[in-house]
Order: C-alpha cells, then structure tokens, then sequence
C-alpha cells in the first residue's frame, strides 16, 4: 500500500501544530530554511521556509504543504510511521525512506562499485587569477567522481565549477543571499541526487572569520544502487596554531570550531542511526589530529601534510562493512596552498 497522498490534498498550513509540523520543522531546519526554533507551531516562520523550499524547487509558492512536499520530503513515515516513531519524536537530516519495509535483499544486485571524492581546497584568501582558478578545480574534477569544495567564495569561483560542463551536477546551496562557500559536485553518470541540505555551525566575527557551514548531499551510486552521504565542511583557522595562540581572537576561534565539530558530530550519527554509508571530507584546520575522534576510519594519513608540512584536509568514512576504503592519493599539482585529497572507495 503506498503512502502517498493525492494530487489535490492540502496536509499542513498556517495554525497546524503538533508532532506532524514538529517534524517537517526538522527537516526545514536541517536544509537551513527554518530560522529560530522548532516548535511544533505553523506560524508565518514555518510559512516562509516552506515558501523557500518551494522556490528552491521551482514550484508555485502559497507556503502550504500539499501533496508535492508531503511526498518529496517522505513525511508520511514521519507524520505515521512505525510504533517506534509515534508520538513525533525528532527526526533529523534527509529522507530515509517511505516507511514501507523493504525484503531483506533488495538491493542485493551482486554489483560492485567503486568511486572517487576528492576534498579540494581552492584557495580565495588571497583570491587567485581565475586561470589557476580554473586549473585547479579541472585538475580536481579530474581525479574522482564527488567533489567536496572549500572557499569557492567569489562568484568568479563558482562558475569555474559550473565550467566543468554538462556531466557534472551540483549542489550550491545559498544562505539568504549569500552563496555557501563550500559546495559539492559529482559526475551524472555515477550519482544521482537523492536529497541535500546544508547547516549554519556558527556565525562569522568581522575581519576573523566569516559564517561557517556543513553541506550533504545524498547520492545513488548507479551501479549499485547503494546511497552514500557526502559531507563536506571548512572549520575557522587559527583556533589551534601554535604560533598564534596568544591573540586575542584565540578563544573565539577554538569555541567556534569545537562548536562546529559538535554539530558535524551530531549530523554523522544521525545519517549512521538511518543506516547511511557516510563520507566525511573538507579543510578542519587542525594538524595531525583525528577530528571525529575514533568514531570514523581516517582515509589519509595524519602526517602527510596537505597544506605545507601541516595535515588540514582529511576524508573519513563512517565504519561499514558494505563501504571498503581502497586507497588514497594526494594531488599536489595545484596552484592553491592546500593539496586535494582523494580516496577511492569500493561498494560491496
């Protein structure tokens, strides 16, 4: 029997409340389009982020959950799951399914894939020339499938991404008007989207740092079938520079981050409980230091620097005995003061 509802149904609406608003309030909040709390009340809050989900989707705007978002966003396990759920219990990040049990071997197709991410970091602090710009992110995209990017801020640095062409798909999420400065790519023949979202960790400090964000995207391997979870993420500098831990910005900083790494934290563990294979990359600044603690397997040696003789740039995976970590290379060839990072994975 499915659980989608009909083309005409209005389900929430200004004055809703209850477990049903909660928990689309939750997955508003995780897409970074709910400001303020979650509350379980439809208020003119909820009716805007709802209005931003629908612009972002190309769909009429009226901020009323009807059919589409009741069945895109898979609320019907949420508003009447299983027993375990009942009561409205938070529910956190992407969709995790229909609600309907699936046999204990779909997906099972003896197919075995492997694929290529890649964390590149491209440096804007300084800006570059846009023909290094350019370099660099072709020889990124050259070296894997999913690409988690850090510090593509001006908008000159976007469009070397888009440059790549008609293969690669993208998730470039904005915060209001601000386009998110860490973004992720993966080739169309590979993946196909499944949801994304982003998270603000943290708000910026003039002339220290600016906001700070976590973006995800959910993907299908097309060879598999298998989901993967790509996260991708730039932590504040200096917090833990030996050499400037005196400055008064210090304690800010290392508050931020460890702040940042909570929420990061809080975001695997929550894609893991949905039984998500997880991938974990980005620019941490922190050297030789395992971020995630021993809760992932790291994929690049501590002690190899990737930006200097300092190991800033890591990718992990959550532990899975579908996911196999096969090898890992550096790219050093980049006009950028990071080198990219790039692990192959094999999906059993």
């Amino acid at each position: 029997m499915s659980n989608k509802i009909g083309p005409r149904a209005v389900v929430l609406k200004d004055g809703s409340h209850g477990p049903a608003v909660r928990k689309l309030e939750n997955e508003l909040k995780e897409r970074g389009l709910l400001k303020g709390p979650v509350d379980g009340h439809y208020d003119r809050r909820t009716t805007e982020a709802v209005k931003r989900f629908e612009r972002h989707n190309d769909r009429k705007v009226d901020g009323k959950v009807g059919s589409w978002i009741y069945n895109k966003l898979q609320l019907a396990d949420r508003f009447d799951g299983p027993k375990g759920n009942q009561g409205g219990g938070s529910v956190h990040g992407g969709n995790p399914g229909n609600g309907t049990r699936a046999p204990d071997n779909a997906g099972d197709t003896g197919k075995t894939g492997t694929f290529r991410t890649v964390t590149a970091n491209i440096k804007s602090n300084p800006e570059m020339p846009q023909a290094q710009v350019l370099h660099d992110v072709r020889k990124a995209a050259a070296q894997g499938d999913l690409i988690g990017w850090q510090e593509i801020s001006p908008p000159r640095y976007f469009d070397a991404i888009k440059s790549l062409g008609k293969e690669w798909d993208h998730y470039m999420p904005k915060d209001g008007n601000l386009r998110i400065p860490v973004p992720i790519s993966w080739k169309k023949s590979e993946w196909d989207l499944q949801d994304a979202g982003f998270k603000r960790t943290h708000n910026g400090k003039a002339k220290v740092s600016p906001h700070r964000y976590i973006t995800w995207a959910k993907l299908k391997n097309k060879e598999t079938g298998e989901e993967v979870v790509r996260i991708n993420t730039h932590l504040v500098s200096g917090a833990w520079t030996k050499s400037k831990l005196g400055r008064p910005t210090t304690p800010w900083r290392q508050e931020m981050w460890k702040k940042h790494m909570e929420q990061l934290d809080a975001m695997v563990e929550r894609f893991e409980k949905k039984g998500l294979k997880v991938v974990v990359g980005g620019d941490f600044n922190r050297n030789h230091y395992k971020v995630l603690g021993n809760d992932v397997a790291y994929d690049n040696k501590l002690h190899i620097g990737t930006h200097g003789s300092s190991t800033l740039d890591y990718l992990m995976h959550t532990r899975d005995r579908e996911l196999e970590h096969v090898r890992t290379k550096y790219e050093r060839g980049l006009h950028s003061d990071h080198d990219a990072v790039v692990a192959t994975y094999r999906l059993k």
